[in-house]
Formats: C-alpha cells, structure tokens, sequence
C-alpha cells in the first residue's frame, strides 16, 4: 500500500501566499502568487516523499462554529489583513481537479477534523501517512506510522516523527491535547493555566499521565494543586477545543483510491489553468 499524504489546505495556502520574497505575477500583471506557490511547495514535498497518494482538506465557512458555542473566543484573533487571498481559492480547486487530486471541504467541519477521521480510519490499516501542516495541533495524531511534513522547517528537519515530540516536549503524541490543555494554545486562542509553562506541563504529565491522575499524583504543589483544581473547569474546556473530532462521513471513507498522485512544475499547473496570459 503506497503512503497516503494529507494536506492541511488553507494552512498550505497561508504558506504560498506570504512565503515568497516577491510577487509571482502573469503577463497580464495579474498576482499569480499563492495559486503557484500553492503548487510548487506541494511538489516539493511530493519529491520529498516519493510515490504517494495525496488529500487535501479545506476549512468549511463554518467550520468553526461547533467549537465557538463552547468558546466564544476560539480563533479569535485570527484577524486576516488581507483576505484577497482567498480569491485564489477557485483556481487552486480547479488545479487539483486537473491533476486528479481528491480535495473535501464541508461548510460545518474544520480540516483538522476531516484529517483527523480519515488519517485514524487509514491508520488502522497500517497505512504509512504524512500530514502536511505547520499546525502543532496534528502532533495528537502522530504514531509509528503517521509523521507531520512540514516543509517550513529545516530540509533535514521535515518529517516529524514520535520520537522528536518524544525529545522536543517530553511527552508523547497521545498526551498532546493534556500537555496544551495545561499550557495553552496561542495559536487558536486558548489561554494556559498562569504558571504551567512548557517545561512544568512536561513534569507534570512525566511518564504518561494523564490529567485526570494530576491531583492525585504528588505531583503538584499545593499552590499549583489550589490553582489547578480552580481552573478544572477551563482546562477541561482547553482540552474538547483542542482535541480532533472524528467524522461520520461516508463520502470520507470512500476518499482514498489508493492510486499515486501526479505534482507537475507549478508553472505548468498554472499554464493548463491558462493563467499565465
């Protein structure tokens, strides 16, 4: 069974967009800049990881409002400065329809709840899986067959495996949404316990604990013990927001066909779309 390669879409969007040192413009003047860049860093990665079926995933408009009725201020300050770029949206969509490449997006669902529910159903199989992110959210996800490709970091540095979270945070993938629960998310707008940084969330859940163990655990100072107790209620919060949600979707588990997908030269993905003129 070839690797299976999930891409987090608007996440790899953001990349092309802002990532290039100058404007990629068509004859015309037109800004041609994350639709190419879209292409060119995935046949990079493509390159990377040699044959390999390829998904990608977008956010749905909605995609956010399960989790908002929880808490309001989920993603909150994700105040986009300029929203032209999702004018790129249509032409990106209709390139992977070119190339064949399976992408889903559903008007309620977040991405990260579609990759989570499919990568769980094709890890189940024995599936090798790469997710293509720069989100520390897919870290959840990581097991001896699922890796994180983040094309962002060093070249050396790209394939993240159980073993890096292991050395980096001294915790492993399963304690991922505990380990952030304690000390927050800033990416998505979840706020930490006051004085559980990384390195004191990474004592405390030493050896695979788990936060409900925590109090009784000995753990804990008794200021830390008063505190965390205090906030149960919020750390429980932090810990359903930041937690991947499985899907029933029966378009989802037809999704793989199990065939090697195509990334020519963006250029020529761009050409085809005829949006060089």
């Amino acid at each position: 069974m070839i690797p299976l390669v999930v891409v987090d879409g608007h996440n790899l969007l953001f990349r092309a967009a802002f990532g290039f040192p100058a404007p990629i413009k068509s004859r015309s003047g037109v800004d041609r800049t994350a639709v190419f860049g879209f292409f060119a860093i995935a046949r990079k990665a493509a390159q990377e990881i040699g044959e390999a079926e390829w998904v990608v995933f977008f956010d749905g408009i909605q995609g956010t409002s399960s989790r908002l009725a929880e808490h309001e201020e989920y993603k909150a300050q994700r105040v986009l400065k300029d929203p032209t770029i999702f004018t790129a949206m249509p032409d990106i969509k209709a390139g992977l329809d070119a190339l064949q490449i399976r992408w889903i997006e559903q008007e309620t669902c977040e991405a990260d709840d579609l990759i989570s529910t499919l990568v769980t159903d094709e890890a189940q199989k024995g599936r090798d899986i790469y997710i293509m992110s720069t989100d520390k959210d897919f870290y959840q996800l990581v097991s001896q067959t699922t890796r994180i490709l983040n094309t962002a970091r060093k070249r050396a540095q790209w394939i993240i495996q159980h073993e890096d979270i292991l050395v980096q945070f001294g915790i492993v993938p399963a304690q991922w949404c505990d380990f952030r629960a304690l000390t927050g998310d800033p990416s998505d707008n979840i706020k930490g316990i006051a004085g559980i940084g990384p390195r004191t969330a990474a004592r405390l859940l030493a050896d695979g604990l788990q936060l409900e163990e925590l109090v009784a655990s000995g753990r804990l100072s008794k200021a830390l013990e008063a505190k965390v107790l205090d906030s149960w209620e919020k750390i429980e919060l932090n810990r359903r927001l930041l937690k991947m949600r499985y899907i029933t979707d029966p378009v989802l588990s037809s999704l793989t066909t199990g065939t090697v997908s195509n990334w020519p030269p963006a250029k020529d993905v761009l050409r085809q779309l005829q949006l060089w003129d």
